[in-house]
């Protein structure tokens, strides 16, 4: 399976310092020759792959923070400046493939998505509990497929603005699943509404009831606020729960 290849390993040297920054690398420094056989052939094993990456100041190599991979729908992957204060508060780390919007093979986003936690785990130290992914747009469909197929890697999600079912069998893993936390966004001006809406009673009829629905007044089709961004974290760290309508 490709989550045990992924287990597999490579060292990366160097820890970074807090701040801004982005991170370089090709899936052969990153995971062994074996791990990328899993991959189908999707990965260009020298290829140079880009992360946006943000560590909060306060973070601590003693101090495990929390990791949040962002499936972007645009080139960058970089953070949107009105979250970081978020990060700060949250102890999370956020990584976020460039090169990999709307545009890139889905399957190849995934693998981005992927590799990114395995370069989270080398560089930093993390959670395994709270290691989380998000997107927006066609990058919260992403995040809607990864997180329910990994979801012993993916301890919860939040989907913004747009989000996929499996179709009609469930995940192999769906007890995992069930275990896990999931906050699902829109706004009352987000012409992904009513499919969010469908997705969000999809999760509930399978029987995953730590799910929030956040229905944000005279919000459109974009990222959330920090106010809302911050409920939502807390909804995956468990610190609230129930929906917010």
């Amino acid at each position: 399976m490709l989550v045990l290849a992924l287990l597999c390993q490579l060292a990366v040297a160097g820890e970074q310092p807090p701040g801004e920054f982005e991170l370089s690398y090709s899936p052969a420094q990153l995971v062994t020759s074996a791990a990328l056989a899993h991959f189908g052939g999707l990965l260009d094993p020298q290829a140079t792959v880009t992360w946006s990456v943000y560590v909060p100041p306060g973070y601590k190599r003693e101090e495990p923070a929390g990791l949040l991979v962002y499936a972007s729908p645009e080139p960058s992957g970089a953070i949107p400046e009105f979250w970081k204060p978020v990060m700060v508060a949250k102890n999370l780390i956020w990584i976020g493939a460039d090169g990999s919007g709307n545009d890139v093979n889905v399957s190849l986003r995934v693998s981005y998505a992927l590799l990114a936690t395995v370069l989270g785990r080398q560089q930093f130290t993390i959670d395994p509990a709270r290691v989380y992914i998000t997107g927006l747009s066609g990058g919260g469909r992403v995040a809607s497929a990864i997180a329910p197929q990994y979801p012993h890697i993916f301890r919860g999600a939040i989907y913004n603005c747009g989000a996929n079912t499996w179709g009609e069998a469930l995940p192999q893993r769906i007890d995992e699943v069930r275990a896990n936390r999931y906050v699902f966004v829109t706004g009352t001006e987000d012409f992904n509404r009513k499919e969010t809406r469908q997705v969000y009673a999809a999760y509930r009829r399978a029987g995953v009831e730590a799910i929030s629905f956040m229905d944000i007044s005279h919000m459109g089709h974009r990222n959330p606020g920090p106010a809302e961004f911050a409920q939502a974290i807390d909804f995956l760290d468990g610190v609230s729960v129930g929906a917010v309508n």
